[in-house]
């Protein structure tokens, strides 16, 4: 028969039918019994510089380029090494002046910053010179000043002036200073601009009379009105917005970042010290260059500012396990390595007669930044290469700094693949990461609730909700309800943190949840946000043990619609299929995508590279108790069969993954809105080659999967409910009610305090609410705002939880 290209895909397609009417649930809180311990490092902040977070954004500085030392930029190939020197910068002639422009490394200002810029003078007019245009503009405040700073030298004969003003977009001049003699070795050349306009188009101009050649380098503008008012300081109101967060610890560089595409362009900590004319540019795992002006010291002291402990992340010796190829310090090469993570923490915490601990003090901070953890290792994927090497670092921080907790890594996903041998190491925590879909957050608030104790602590070290609706209300509910499940299980559930942090608008490379969003002046939070400083700003000292109970029932969900077969780099054979008892007829299959091919009375998808092939037949299957059979192999590839069911179409539907992630797991997968989430999973693998009888019975509230007979999962759907925690402050006396309603009804919760007596007390209410798809954005970044509130209680008492909302009921016991 003819091939034709189409991924097949058999789905009984469950159209969720969520039915769930209006309902009271009661809340029971027993505050006189124990709970687990909520740890004082619970709430915390991890940043990457991903979405242009640090230089244009965090980082204060408003020259863009300033040392000639740019990696590209704008739409960049990521994997792209090629400098653009002159990047941000052009070319100023003025009356009749011409000069030419070079960047050259000659005689360079010292060996870590090589480029500077050359300005042959031809004809000096009314002036030549260069123009920076800063991150898309920069941004003035009339009245306000700017430190500008540069290192330069010249040469020729009657050497003129040089000017330096910042303009406005049409070329007014909005402030300007002179410099009246530039020598002939490099030097740094300060002074004040305080501008007389405030506008957001601003550029810097630098130009020169005479004759010669004028050597510029680490050009920079900085607002004097940065945080605390520090030199070579970060943006006042963005890290206003980290504070506002009440964060008790800080995870940074990353993350991606930490390992860089390879090794030559892993974030090796001691590029990033020191001044800052010295240091090491980079071009990041995210397409863009750092300048590192955002180093490890204004990170540390970032942390004291804001009142959270430095999480420092250092690499281990391996990429990044997403890229190809893999790269591996050699063994006898790994010492250096080893050796950053140690030094950090003497550069942290070390007496001034150290080495390192003599640099922290040279930039002006003799006293310890009182460093407790250390983080090696991110995302590192389950192979030989990383096992032989990671004892190695654990067993050098221990000897050297026994002090020091160490954190480890579970890998990516909430499937942890790593955790026993990061048990087997005994590191203090184990940092695992989930990106997933709203309800996944939902489905998974009782994660941890028979979780191994005898193991590491959990560090929640990457999360966010996604979606097509962006950072939308519903993902920041969802991701409050995963919450309450974290603080039930505080004993073993150590520390977390949001990712990513920051995204610049118009230049982000993950756009899909974001905390907080910004232009060179506005500052966006997202709903996400407020959920963020609603638990971090309430969290209390300990849980109190929360029992729910709903007052009505609700529906079961059920499953309706089209089935089909898919594949994940796979080639797959399939001899029939049913539904109930009527067979499927193949030639009938809506292919979505895929190269598939009749064998005889068989149909075959033969491609093994398309990660999915799939393809539906378009009957509807409207019963309540669904049959689903398919009779199928695996030819050649590295996964199974993927079983699709409920599909509505190609971001709505459910699937059984038979020998997925590498034929290690079977799961039951479901799709909403385009983001899957994994409602159950096992171990599991299969053959290539064998015939395999494969099974899904769908009835209300259940999925059930066989493989040859023998269940495989037995999944109870999830209904929509309410969650709830509590926490008691033990230095305010009070009890914080939490109350989290992703539903699409609004519901009356009814609050027993158990154990409390009184009749008369004062509550502060925090709610936040909104329509699933409510998002903030520049045109209206308060749509989505936390409410605040007094009310009066007793021991027992009702609030209305309104259809997708967070709310948080803090009563005062005095």
């Amino acid at each position: 028969m003819k091939t034709t290209r189409m991924i097949l895909v058999f789905f009984v397609l469950m159209a969720s039918s969520m039915a769930y009417s209006a309902q009271n649930v009661k809340v029971d809180i027993f505050t006189k019994q124990v709970g687990p311990d909520l740890s004082p490092e619970l709430y915390g902040l991890f940043f990457e510089d991903i979405n242009f977070a640090a230089d244009g954004g965090l980082y204060a500085e408003l020259v863009q380029n300033r040392s000639f030392e740019y990696y590209p930029v704008e739409g960049g190939n990521r994997l792209s090494r090629q400098y653009q020197p002159l990047f941000a910068w052009e070319k100023v002639e003025k009356g009749g002046g011409r000069c030419s422009l070079q960047v050259d490394k000659i005689i360079p200002l010292n060996r870590n910053n090589p480029n500077y810029l050359v300005i042959r003078i031809e004809q000096p007019g009314d002036g030549v010179g260069v123009k920076n245009s800063g991150f898309q503009g920069i941004c003035l405040d009339k009245g306000e000043k700017y430190d500008f700073s540069f290192y330069a030298r010249r040469t020729g004969r009657g050497g003129a002036p040089v000017s330096v003003s910042l303009v406005d977009g049409e070329g007014n001049e909005c402030g300007s200073v002179s410099f009246d003699r530039i020598i002939n070795d490099w030097r740094k050349y300060e002074a004040v601009i305080t501008s007389d306009k405030t506008v957001d188009d601003a550029s810097l101009v630098i130009t020169t009379k005479g004759n010669g050649t004028l050597y510029l380098d680490m050009v920079s503008l900085f607002p004097q009105k940065t945080y605390n008012n520090r030199k070579n300081g970060l943006r006042a109101d963005l890290v206003q917005a980290l504070k506002d967060l009440n964060p008790k610890f800080f995870r940074f560089p990353g993350g991606c970042i930490v390992h860089g595409h390879g090794l030559e362009n892993a974030y090796r900590w001691k590029d990033s010290v020191g001044d800052v004319a010295e240091r090491k540019g980079n071009w990041n795992r995210w397409g863009y260059h750092q300048t590192y002006g955002l180093g490890y010291f204004e990170y540390m002291q970032l942390c004291e500012d804001i009142g959270a402990t430095p999480l420092p992340v250092l690499p281990v010796g391996v990429s990044c396990g997403f890229n190809d190829p893999y790269q591996c310090v050699p063994m006898d090469e790994l010492q250096p390595w080893i050796d950053d993570a140690v030094d950090l923490i003497e550069f942290a915490n070390g007496p001034t007669t150290s080495k390192w601990g003599k640099l922290r003090s040279k930039m002006g901070h003799p006293e310890p930044f009182n460093l407790k953890y250390i983080c090696l290792g991110n995302e590192e994927h389950d192979r030989r290469e990383f096992h032989e090497r990671m004892p190695l670092f654990v067993e050098a921080v221990r000897k050297a700094h026994p002090e020091i907790k160490i954190l480890g890594t579970s890998g990516l996903s909430a499937n942890i693949p790593m955790y026993s041998f990061m048990k087997d190491l005994g590191v203090y925590s184990s940092d695992e990461h989930y990106y997933e879909s709203p309800e996944w957050f939902i489905n998974n608030a009782r994660r941890f609730d028979s979780f191994d104790r005898s193991g590491p602590k959990i560090f929640v070290g990457e999360y966010a909700s996604h979606s097509n609706m962006g950072n939308a209300m519903y993902n920041a509910v969802s991701e409050a309800a995963f919450l309450t499940g974290v603080e039930r299980n505080g004993d073993i559930v150590d520390m977390t943190c949001y990712a990513p942090l920051f995204a610049k608008y118009e230049r982000t490379q993950w756009a899909a949840a974001d905390l907080i969003w910004f232009t060179n002046r506005e500052v966006v939070k997202t709903p996400s946000y407020y959920v963020q400083q609603m638990f971090g700003c309430n969290k209390g000292d300990m849980y109190l043990p929360t029992k729910i109970s709903k007052m009505a029932s609700a529906a079961p969900e059920t499953v309706s619609g089209w089935v089909g077969i898919a594949t994940w780099s796979t080639s797959i054979e399939v001899e029939s299929a049913y539904v109930q008892d009527n067979k499927i007829d193949f030639n009938n299959i809506k292919v979505l995508s895929g190269d598939f091919v009749f064998k005889v009375k068989n149909l075959a998808q033969m491609n093994p590279d398309i990660q999915p092939a799939m393809g539906v037949f378009p009957d509807k299957y409207d019963s309540d108790i669904v049959v689903y059979k398919v009779r199928a192999k695996k030819l050649r590839g590295d996964e199974g069969f993927l079983i699709v069911f409920g599909y509505e179409n190609d971001n709505n539907y459910y699937w059984w993954n038979v020998g997925g992630w590498n034929n290690t797991q079977h799961a039951i997968e479901k799709a909403v809105d385009g983001q899957k989430s994994t409602l159950i999973s096992r171990n599991g693998s299969i053959e290539t080659g064998k015939w395999y009888d494969l099974r899904v019975e769908l009835s209300p509230g259940r999925i059930k999967c066989f493989i040859d007979d023998q269940i495989i999962h037995d999944c109870e759907l999830e209904r929509p409910e309410i969650f709830a925690g509590s926490a008691i402050d033990k230095k305010n006396n009070a009890v914080i009610v939490k109350l989290v309603n992703p539903t699409e009804e609004d519901v009356t919760a009814k609050i027993n305090l158990d154990g409390v007596r009184e009749s008369d007390m004062s509550a502060k209410v925090l709610e936040l609410t909104g329509k699933r798809s409510d998002i903030n954005n520049l045109e209206n970044p308060d749509n989505v705002k936390t409410q605040e509130s007094s009310i009066k209680v007793g021991s027992q008492f009702e609030s209305p939880l309104p259809a997708c909302s967070v709310k948080m009921i803090i009563v005062d016991l005095k």
